[in-house]
C-alpha cells in the first residue's frame, strides 16, 4: 500500500497509547489470557494498540489510493462465496468484526464499484466524525446503529450492509459460547437475514507478511423452526465460531479494549 509512512507512525502512536493506558492494557492482557493464553503478556498487548492506531492511520490513506490499486492490493479470499451470495439479487449482509485492519472489507467492496452502507455508533468525538468524513470521501454510506430503517432499505435496495459484529455495542445481543466462556454477541446480523432474506457472509480482513487480507466464508446457514427466539440463537452460536476461528489466528489483531467476558 502507498504511505509506508503509516507503519513507523502507527507503532510510534500505538506504543504511546500503550504506555499510558495501564487499565486499558490490563483489559487486553486480559482478554489475551482467553483467547491465546501463551501470548497473553505486554508485548502482544502492545502489538494490539499498534495494530489499531495503523488501522486510524490506514484510513485517511486509503482515500488516496486508486480503486484499481486497492484492489490490488489486497489478497481475495473466498472472493466466490462473496459473489454467490451478491447473485441471489436480495442484497448482502456483511459481518465482521474490530479484526485486523478494519476498513479494508468496506472499501475493497467499494472499490469493486458495490454499494456499501456501513453501521455506525453515533459520532460523539471529532476523531469518529473525522474518521467518517474520509470513509464517507470514498463513497460508502451510513447508518446509525440506532436508526433500522435506513438498514432495511439499503437491503432492499440490493446495497452491501456491513456491520461489526463482535461488540454488543447496544446490549441487544445473544449468550453464546466463544472461547470456551459464555459471551454477549451481537444479534442484529441474524435478525436482518431472517427478516429479510438476504445472506449472512462473514468477512475479515488481516495482515499478514506485509499485505493485506480480505476473507469471505460461506453465508451463515441460518435455521428457520418458526422458534423465532431459538432461530437467532442458533445463528449468533453459528456465527461465534467463525469468528473464533478468525480471533485465533490473529489474537494481537483483535482491537477489543474492555474486558470482553465481564459484560
Amino acid at each position: 500500500m502507498p504511505g509506508g509512512w503509516t507503519a513507523p507512525l502507527g507503532e510510534v502512536l500505538g506504543t504511546a497509547a500503550w504506555a499510558m493506558s495501564p487499565v486499558t492494557r490490563e483489559n487486553v492482557i486480559a482478554n489475551l489470557r482467553i483467547i491465546a493464553p501463551e501470548r497473553a503478556n505486554a508485548s502482544t498487548a502492545r502489538r494490539v494498540f499498534v495494530g489499531q492506531s495503523r488501522n486510524y492511520l490506514d484510513i485517511f490513506q486509503l482515500p488516496k489510493v486508486e480503486p484499481k490499486k486497492l484492489i490490488a492490493a489486497i489478497d481475495h479470499r473466498g472472493w466466490d462465496n462473496f459473489l454467490r451470495a451478491q447473485a441471489q439479487g436480495k442484497g448482502v449482509i456483511v459481518a465482521s468484526a474490530h479484526l485486523g485492519p478494519i476498513p479494508v472489507v468496506g472499501q475493497m467492496l467499494n472499490a469493486h464499484g458495490y454499494e456499501v452502507v456501513l453501521s455506525i455508533e453515533t459520532e460523539r468525538s471529532e476523531l469518529q466524525r473525522a474518521i467518517n468524513r474520509k470513509r464517507a470521501s470514498m463513497g460508502l454510506q451510513f447508518a446509525f446503529v440506532e436508526n433500522p430503517f435506513p438498514v432495511f432499505r439499503a437491503i432492499r435496495q440490493k446495497k452491501i450492509f456491513g456491520l461489526l459484529a463482535d461488540r454488543a455495542v447496544t446490549g441487544v445481543g445473544e449468550r453464546v459460547p466463544f472461547f470456551g466462556r459464555t459471551a454477549l454477541l451481537p444479534s442484529v446480523h441474524i435478525v436482518l437475514g431472517l427478516r429479510t432474506g438476504a445472506p449472512v457472509v462473514p468477512g475479515f480482513s488481516v495482515r499478514e507478511h506485509g499485505r493485506l487480507s480480505a476473507s469471505f466464508e460461506p453465508p451463515l446457514e441460518i435455521p428457520q423452526t418458526g422458534d423465532r427466539d431459538a432461530d437467532v440463537r442458533e445463528g449468533v452460536r453459528r456465527w461465534a465460531e467463525v469468528l473464533e476461528r478468525y480471533v485465533r489466528k490473529a489474537p494481537e489483531q483483535w482491537a477489543v479494549f474492555e474486558r470482553f467476558w465481564e459484560r
